[in-house]
């Protein structure tokens, strides 16, 4: 999960083979129907049809934190787990369904008003009225990991929404309509989590840019659980007193941290596991200066890197919340994440990079 408001937007330009540049987050309009981007579904859902949708978690695998300040970061799709979402016409006013929450949608909790908004701003693009729907939302992603869990609720129920409707929806419309969301849970988050839920490959992102990210990695990741929530607002907070009392200490960090992503791009097209794992470590070692890490993470990341991975680090916003670490093959890989488990990790996932070059 990250937060913040991303700075040095306009000097930037699209490097080749990117995709359109995204807007600027603060500029996106409140209504994604404002943007000129409305499809034009059926008025009413057919009767007795049920939409459905589903949408993957994420990791991010560098650029934690200084995303948010204009850096690159480099983020995989996670989809061994998700966000199934249906939705389905019933009479009288909206409905939702979640883990925490069944009831009318206007009296869900304070703590689910992403997903309100993302349900009203998808209904009000679709030129449905805010009446008539009951949503529900389940499914696996552990919440406060760090691994997209709002992101990827909003995305399941715009696609639920959007089926019900008989309409698709493409990739950048399906964005805005999770970023509306994300902006009500998060204030100004730069739009990793946002993108990366609703594409199906690994991006490098940068300052709302978007490009294809080529992977060659034949190496495993192993996605470690810590089971201890992520505190990503006061990780936040401790990296903005950085930045506040030593501008320019906080500038030598964000540049590392640039200059380990931007290698890691290289290693992951080259295949170079062993540096890539290296650049891992030091990103790590970085993040704990900045104080986002904490005892659980340390351990499990301590734990890979002596069971042979590459390397290991945190992902997401901190404080908790996972590890990524990458196996030295795929034979390596189910022992690492048995490793991890023994340490105490609550759970653990395998990435296999080839599910992206194929």
């Amino acid at each position: 999960m990250e937060h913040g408001a991303v700075e040095n937007r306009s000097d930037l330009r699209a490097a080749p083979g990117a995709t359109d540049p995204l807007p600027a987050v603060p500029q996106t309009p409140a209504h994604p129907a404002d943007a000129g981007t409305a499809p034009t579904p059926e008025p009413a859902a057919a009767p007795g049809r049920i939409g459905t949708g589903w949408a993957h978690a994420k990791i991010i695998l560098f650029g934690e934190h200084a995303v948010v300040h204009g850096q690159p970061a480099i983020a995989f799709p996670l989809r061994k787990i998700g966000l199934q979402a249906t939705a389905a016409p019933v009479p009288g006013p909206l409905r939702l369904t979640v883990d925490i929450y069944d009831g009318p949608l206007a009296h869900a909790p304070a703590r689910l008003g992403s997903l309100v908004t993302t349900i009203e701003s998808t209904l009000d693009l679709l030129h449905h009225p805010l009446e008539g729907v009951h949503v529900t939302c389940l499914g696996d992603v552990p919440l406060e990991r760090g691994l997209g869990s709002s992101a990827a609720g909003a995305s399941s129920i715009v696609n639920a929404l959007a089926d019900l409707m008989g309409t698709e929806l493409d990739e950048r419309t399906r964005y805005e309509l999770v970023q509306t969301g994300e902006r009500v849970a998060h204030g100004s988050p730069s739009g990793l989590d946002a993108y990366t839920v609703v594409t199906q490959r690994p991006i490098w992102f940068q300052a709302g840019r978007v490009e294809d990210l080529e992977v060659a990695l034949s190496a495993p990741l192993v996605v470690a659980d810590s089971g201890r929530p992520g505190d990503t607002h006061s990780a936040v907070a401790a990296v903005g007193e950085i930045r506040r009392s030593d501008p320019e200490l906080a500038a030598d960090y964000f540049e590392t941290i640039r200059h380990h992503t931007v290698a890691a791009r290289a290693d992951l097209a080259a295949d170079r596991a062993a540096s890539l794992g290296a650049h891992m470590d030091a990103v790590h070692e970085t993040l704990q200066i900045l104080s986002v890490s904490c005892e659980e993470l340390d351990h499990l990341v301590g734990t890979a890197r002596a069971a042979g991975a590459h390397g290991a680090k945190l992902t997401g916003g901190g404080r908790g919340g996972c590890i990524i670490a990458l196996a030295r093959d795929r034979d390596h890989a189910p022992e690492l994440a048995r490793a991890l488990e023994e340490a105490g990790a609550a759970q653990t996932w395998i990435i296999d990079p080839e599910e992206f070059t194929a």
